[in-house]
């Protein structure tokens, strides 16, 4: 899923003199290596465990997909070169042929087969399983490079699906091993060999001297080395891209963009992502009394929350908030939906007449390799409605697991990206029945049309139906609906040539080179 749960953060630049101090880098930076400063480290290396964009940066450059969304955000043919549909309840898709993985395994339909049955065990317990349609039937192999996924019903959400979370990965090696060393040793089809990783401060890989996608959006891997290393601290990050340690870092604290402008003339950059993502807090009630499982107490919070002052003072202004799940840019999208006024007074007024004139309590979960400031601004601004919110700080990886797991708690702070097709959005948070939606916070009528949007390959009519979604989920909120998310990358004098992020807004290494 990408679930991408990154946040913009805001750390003053400090003065030169007294930046951060970090260990000696892993690789200096030369004409043959990049080195690339994340927020925080993959979960695995295991791609059908990883669910946050600084580990997509990574396995997307050693795996490869049957369909992917390139820089634009559309959907292009990948190791899937053609499909077809033999009925309507099943897709067909034609295999590219001649293609090896990193260990001399071919790529072919019992690679498919395997790789979608992995993913979907319940035993791996994947985060990614919950995006797929619950109409999936499986895997038919009709020969060496063809196989057709079988529906129960009509089913278009597949393509983004299989763009978000089907990685393929050879069956011999990854049947043979065991889950540790798969989670540290991968192997793929992708333009990126993995050399090696140490937890906590580096993921090193090497280009892929037969990588079979040339004429794709991914194309040759151009620079040989490329390194990967979690840093936390947005301070670090700007101080390793200002002293040269790295090439090229995510998420550039708002208030050091003028910074980096300011050095426009020795070659810095911002690059901003163009991939539609969703800043919101998520309602996670547990039983039916619960305060969050009633509709006027998810109002009430929804107009408590004064989200333009948070996007004008913390994030200088990058973003504006929004309505409901189905952003601008999506499937969907509808400009007279508005979003919620900034009304404490009758937020106070809803909390009443629910029950809780007095407020209640909450917990909010938060990942530690996002900032908090954007969290303690709800939180302050919710306890001035009588709604107190602890915070519980969890690493990225169990702040995934958890929410994969439905053992959150009461509210969860996160971002989601690659949300040009709402579907798998909506199956994880809004859908009565999805994998992960809460049966006390979902909306009966959403899902029934989030069912017929599924059904339906009519791009115009499942727009439609995306819309009237945005209505009702608009007046029956799942959560707090923040602002759409910019993600600021910084980008250093050596890099050359890079598009920017991908559609579903990560980084992919492939195209740049170094001078």
């Amino acid at each position: 899923m990408s679930r991408l749960l990154l946040a913009i953060v805001l750390v003053a630049l400090p003065l030169l003199g007294s930046l951060p101090a970090r260990a000696a880098p892993v690789a200096q930076t030369t004409s043959a290596t990049l080195v690339i400063d994340t927020t925080a480290e993959a979960e695995s290396l295991d791609p059908a465990l990883v669910a946050q964009a600084s580990g997509f940066s990574v396995i997307n450059s050693i795996f490869d997909n049957l369909v992917e969304r390139d820089y634009s955000g559309a959907l292009v043919p990948m190791l899937a070169e053609s499909w077809s549909f033999p009925d309507s309840t099943t897709v067909e898709f034609k295999l590219r042929q001649g293609v090896s993985f990193q260990n001399g395994e071919p790529f072919n339909a019992a690679s498919v087969k395997y790789s979608i049955e992995r993913l979907l065990d319940p035993a791996l317990n994947s985060p990614l399983r919950g995006g797929w349609p619950q109409s999936f039937q499986g895997v038919e192999i009709v020969d060496d490079y063809t196989v057709r996924f079988h529906f129960s019903t009509p089913e278009a959400t597949i393509f983004d699906t299989l763009a978000q979370s089907a990685a393929m990965v050879p069956p011999a090696y990854y049947a043979s091993n065991s889950e540790d060393f798969l989670a540290a040793n991968p192997i793929g089809t992708g333009p990126y060999r993995f050399v090696e990783s140490v937890r906590d401060d580096h993921t090193t890989l090497a280009a892929n001297p037969n990588y079979w996608g040339t004429g794709t959006y991914k194309g040759t891997p151009l620079v040989q080395t490329v390194v990967f290393r979690p840093v936390p601290d947005a301070s670090t990050r700007i101080a390793d891209l200002l002293n040269g340690t790295a090439d090229m870092i995510f998420d550039v604290a708002p208030d050091d963009i003028d910074t980096l402008r300011g050095r426009a003339a020795d070659g810095f950059q911002i690059v901003t992502g163009n991939a539609d993502k969703l800043q919101f807090v998520e309602f996670m009630p547990k039983k039916a009394g619960d305060p969050l499982a009633d509709r006027r107490v998810r109002q009430a919070l929804n107009m408590a929350v004064d989200v333009n002052s948070i996007v004008d003072n913390l994030f200088k202004g990058l973003g504006h908030r929004q309505s409901s799940p189905i952003m601008e840019g999506a499937l969907g999208y509808d400009p007279s939906v508005a979003p919620y006024d900034y009304n404490p007074t009758y937020a106070r007024q809803l909390l009443a007449a629910a029950g809780y004139p007095n407020g209640f309590s909450a917990t909010m979960d938060m990942a530690t390799s996002d900032n908090p400031n954007e969290a303690l601004a709800v939180i302050g601004q919710l306890q001035q409605v009588g709604v107190t919110v602890q915070t519980r700080p969890l690493e990225v990886g169990t702040f995934n697991s958890n929410w994969s797991q439905d053992k959150s708690s009461d509210m969860r702070i996160a971002r989601w990206a690659g949300l040009q097709d709402p579907a798998v959005f909506l199956n994880f948070t809004s859908v009565c029945g999805g994998f992960l939606a809460d049966q006390f916070a979902c909306d009966q009528d959403a899902t029934n049309l989030a069912k017929q949007a599924a059904s339906t390959f009519d791009q115009d009519a499942r727009a439609g139906l995306y819309s009237q979604i945005a209505r009702l989920l608009h007046d029956d909120p799942m959560g707090i609906y923040l602002a759409n998310d910019v993600s600021v990358y910084g980008v250093g004098p050596r890099v050359q040539n890079w598009p920017g992020p991908t559609g579903r807004d990560y980084l992919l290494p492939t195209n740049i080179t170094l001078q």
